[in-house]
C-alpha cells in the first residue's frame, strides 16, 4: 500500500461516526408476526398469535396471559416491549441496554397509560 492510500484509510477511520450500540434496535416490522409499526400484532384463537404482543391489562406477554379478560390488541411500535419504558424510567444497564428484569419485577403496569411506572 502506498503512502497516499494509507493516509486515506486513516482519515476515513478518524472521521467515521461510531454508531451507538443498542441491544435492541428499532425495527420497522415485528420480528415475530411481521406487522408494520402502528399495526396490531397478529392474534390467533388457537395458538395465541404473536410472541411479542403484550396483554394491555397486565403488561406481560399476551401469549402467556391466562386470566379471564380481553387482553386488547397491542400495536407494534418498532421497539421491543419495555425498551422505551426502561429508558424513560432510567432503568438501563448501560447505553442501549434496558434492564427489563427490573422493569418486570419492580415496575407497576398502568393499564390506562399502557406504560410501566415506578412504584409510588
Amino acid at each position: 500500500m502506498n503512502d497516499n492510500n494509507t493516509e486515506n484509510a486513516e482519515s476515513t477511520e478518524n472521521t467515521a461516526q461510531p454508531k451507538e450500540f443498542r441491544l435492541i434496535d428499532y425495527q420497522d416490522r415485528c420480528p415475530d408476526c411481521d406487522v408494520e409499526v402502528g399495526e396490531a400484532h397478529i392474534y390467533d384463537e388457537v395458538d395465541g398469535g404473536c410472541d411479542v404482543a403484550r396483554c394491555l391489562v397486565t403488561g406481560y406477554q399476551r401469549l402467556m396471559c391466562d386470566l379471564d379478560h380481553d387482553c386488547g390488541r397491542d400495536v407494534w411500535t418498532g421497539w421491543w416491549p419495555g425498551q422505551i419504558d426502561c429508558e424513560r424510567l432510567g432503568w438501563m444497564l448501560g447505553p442501549g441496554f434496558p434492564d427489563l428484569n427490573r422493569l418486570y419485577t419492580e415496575g407497576i403496569w398502568d393499564a390506562e397509560r399502557c406504560a410501566w411506572v415506578k412504584p409510588s
